[in-house]
């Protein structure tokens, strides 16, 4: 009763949340086809504009507006040439990819793009001198990138080299089923490698050092800044795809604040939440999708703390009652998770079954048992309490649930204090890489189509372990899954298995996967929603 009376009050604060607020902003979205500029938002940040650096769904999505690899994804996430003429062409044995490249893609220097911006690109990426957080990538996959990566060889013995100006050939270690998928993340996007050294340091630290390759170009952005632009880049080799010559982007993270600004015409398009996506849901201008974001609660089990306890992790599973957070304080077509792999993104070769139908769900919400693994816990290793602080990114809805996680817990972990830290993302992933968290609330999405660009971060030895999550069994499975690439249906039940076992060891816990719910205007269309990879494109869109 206690925990249902602090969602309705929960639910009453979020609509509460942020009334009153004004936009300083004084110009109104576009209703007609006379400006051809748009408002638009995100909820969070850019925290570098670097391929080689960024790390975040909002640096991601930016890249991707202003920048163009070998591949792009059309509206059904099918592969479309973008610096490729066509799909790779791959030796009988998987393990070479040659690809030929247009000939009318420029920078907007007017410099052309050409294999050796992709053979430079993909050599910083590995190289540990450049820090690059994408080096996992290629680990493993493109041939030698391991034994650069560690100082063993050159970055010139990368598995990558320009056959010709126009052509590049790129050989890897094993068959890679996914391999293709990949080319369309920004980390593997092409760096011009003369602009690159003669920027230095100052290399994509605001729009101003940078040059770009896409449909459009950055404006206005100084770094840091909470509002920017993306103008219609004129040397782009389709530049007809899009009639929007100028799109005006700022950061809102206060859902009450978007859709006032969206009321009032200074939006044209509004990211929903909570009780805002209930009250909108007759609303003709609603459009609801479902994302491939996981949204988990990330265990550091490298602290000498309680939560390297496998039951503790458990206990901590069992507290949170993952539908309440879905159906009463997000209500936004997010549905309530007990995986890592999301629902509809994967399926099985053979049986064409979602990836989370194959396995019976791990660690439900059940208080009774929460506590009772938790008192035993405390009684057998002499703990009289525990004190844990839980991290999240300051966006609206984070608030709520990070509120309501705080609550679950204290309520049914005896002898447990939370304390919540809120903060913007880019401060939030530079604790999370330090591994300086007891919890952390994140989300996770999908480089590529397949499930290891989950799984994979949770490899004993990868560097993107942050959580420390140990298990050899989970680490042989994943190996076993590797050397199955030509074998679809028993790597994928190697997958299976080596997931079951991460979500019953707890080493991580799903929260939500979340829906892309917003309102936006019949005056435009082709805003394009990707299932993997930065899940909002503009660089179709038409103003009608």
């Amino acid at each position: 009763m206690k925990k249902k009376w602090f969602v309705v009050l929960l639910s009453i604060s979020i609509l509460l949340t942020g009334c009153g607020a004004n936009s300083k902003s004084e110009k109104k979205a576009s209703d007609t086809t006379e400006a051809k500029t748009l408002q638009m938002m995100e909820i969070n940040e850019i925290s570098s504009m670097d391929s080689r650096k960024a790390f975040d769904g909002g640096s991601f999505i930016a890249i991707t507006q202003v920048m163009e690899g070998l591949y792009n994804l059309d509206e059904k996430d099918q592969l479309v040439p973008g610096v490729a003429t066509e799909l790779p062409r791959i030796s009988e044995d998987g393990l070479v990819y040659k690809i030929p490249l247009r000939e009318d893609a420029y920078w907007s220097n007017e410099e052309q793009v050409t294999a050796d911006d992709f053979v430079y690109a993909w050599q910083q990426i590995v190289d540990p001198k450049s820090g690059a957080t994408g080096a996992f990538l290629l680990l493993d996959v493109v041939k030698n990138a391991t034994e650069i990566n560690q100082g063993k060889l050159a970055v010139d013995e990368l598995g990558i080299k320009a056959v010709s100006k126009y052509e590049l050939e790129i050989t890897l270690e094993h068959p890679v089923p996914y391999f293709t998928s990949m080319l369309t993340f920004p980390t593997l996007f092409p760096l011009n490698k003369n602009y690159v050294e003669k920027q230095g340091e100052k290399y994509a630290q605001d729009s101003e050092h940078l040059i770009y390759n896409g449909v459009f170009k950055l404006a206005d952005w100084k770094g840091s800044n909470q509002t920017w632009s993306y103008e219609q880049n004129n040397h782009y080799w389709n530049k007809e795809q899009t009639n929007v010559e100028k799109i005006e982007m700022q950061v809102i993270k206060d859902t009450n604040l978007a859709v006032n600004l969206y009321n009032s015409k200074e939006l044209d398009r509004a990211v929903l939440s909570g009780e805002f996506a209930s009250q909108n849901k007759d609303n003709p201008d609603l459009v609801v999708s479902l994302d491939s974001w996981s949204h988990i609660l990330e265990v550091n089990q490298g602290r000498d703390h309680i939560l390297q306890n496998k039951e503790a992790r458990q206990a901590v599973a069992k507290s949170i009652d993952r539908k309440e957070i879905t159906e009463r304080l997000l209500n936004n077509g997010s549905i309530a998770s007990h995986g890592l792999v999301p629902r509809e993104f994967v399926f099985n070769p053979k049986t064409k079954k979602d990836f989370r139908d194959e396995k019976p769900l791990v660690n439900e919400f059940n208080q009774k048992e929460g506590t009772q693994i938790w008192q035993k816990f405390l009684s057998e290793s002499g703990t009289k309490e525990v004190s844990l602080t839980l991290l999240a990114s300051d966006q609206d809805e984070n608030k709520h649930i990070t509120e309501f996680i705080q609550f679950s817990l204290e309520e049914t972990l005896p002898n447990t204090k939370i304390t919540i830290e809120m903060m913007p993302e880019k401060n939030l992933l530079e604790r999370r890489e330090k591994g300086d968290f007891d919890l952390i609330l994140n989300r996770v999405g999908p480089d590529f189509q397949d499930p290891l660009t989950f799984m994979n971060q949770y490899i004993s030895t990868s560097d993107s372990n942050v959580a420390s999550y140990q298990n050899k069994s989970y680490d042989e499975l994943l190996k076993e899954a590797d050397k199955l690439a030509i074998q679809p249906v028993e790597r994928w039940n190697k997958l299976v298995e080596a997931e079951d076992l991460l979500l019953k060891d707890a080493g991580v816990i799903p929260i939500y996967q979340s829906a892309n719910t917003a309102l936006q205007r019949s005056t435009y269309d082709g805003l394009i929603h990707h299932l993997f990879g930065p899940p909002n494109y503009y660089g179709k869109i038409k103003m009608k």
